[in-house]
């Protein structure tokens, strides 16, 4: 059965109206998660009454209030780090790097940058969707690069152990990962938000990956390769973590995460 979704409103007690969005579909239990796009999610199996969801929500009711309110602090501190609208004046971070993005008219559709500036050159400046399209290729091919340039750096460690190279690396934009390594199918998938990283950042979570393609699991044995060959390899996922943020709210997930 296909997933049912419907937006609902709950009045906690303080007289908070709080908004949310419920999934119904072949789950257990009932389960929240806030995500940016929409707030607050919650999953539920088919036949749970709503009475049922909502008190459950009213039973976490401080913590769901709690962390929206840190949500809506840390939104009001965030500096911009992607185009939303693909005007000027939005900013991005690129490659560990704030950069003020400028859309102009040109003779052709491109992106370039210059002098601490990334500009976003289209036929038609008027049009949004074509602003959005010239930016969002550029990025992800732009990531591509970095990372396959980057793949095939450290790929000579990996080759000393008998590692075949990845029968094909995918990039797509990802929530809850930066990367993923699939070792039986020879597949390494990579976030595309990665091009906001530094490069060594960047260098971290391929090495990260290809290691998996010796030790599938998080084990000792895992992290003492990853200490061999990337000695600060843990300030380096600090750093990663503290200033690149994905499309989700990271770091919330898990604290809205309930099985009950």
């Amino acid at each position: 059965m296909p997933p049912k979704t419907e937006h609902r409103r709950l009045l906690l007690d303080g007289n908070i109206s709080l908004s949310y969005t419920l999934e119904r579909k072949d789950v257990k239990n009932i389960n929240m998660r806030m995500r940016p796009e929409t707030g607050l999610m919650v999953s539920a199996p088919y036949g749970v009454p709503i009475r049922r969801i909502e008190a459950v929500l009213r039973q976490n009711q401080s913590r769901i209030i709690e962390i929206l309110r840190r949500y809506a602090a840390q939104q009001e501190k965030k500096v911009q780090q992607y185009p939303l609208t693909y005007t000027s004046g939005e900013t991005v971070l690129y490659l560990g790097q704030m950069y003020r993005l400028e859309a102009a008219a040109g003779t052709g559709n491109t992106v370039q940058i210059q002098d601490g500036r990334l500009l976003l050159i289209v036929k038609d400046l008027s049009d949004g969707n074509l602003r959005k399209r010239v930016f969002d290729t550029w990025w992800k091919t732009a990531c591509k690069k970095a990372v396959d340039n980057l793949c095939r750096a450290v790929y000579p460690i990996y080759e000393k152990h008998g590692v075949p190279f990845p029968k094909e690396i995918r990039f797509r934009e990802m929530t809850a990962q930066w990367g993923n390594c699939r070792p039986n199918q020879g597949i390494l998938t990579f976030n595309t938000r990665l091009l906001a990283a530094p490069v060594r950042c960047m260098e971290y979570v391929v090495l990260h990956e290809f290691t998996h393609f010796l030790h599938k699991n998080h084990s000792q044995a895992f992290y003492a390769f990853m200490e061999k060959e990337l000695p600060d390899w843990k300030n380096l996922q600090e750093t990663l973590q503290n200033i690149v943020e994905t499309r989700n709210f990271r770091g919330e997930g898990s604290d809205l995460d309930s099985i009950l």
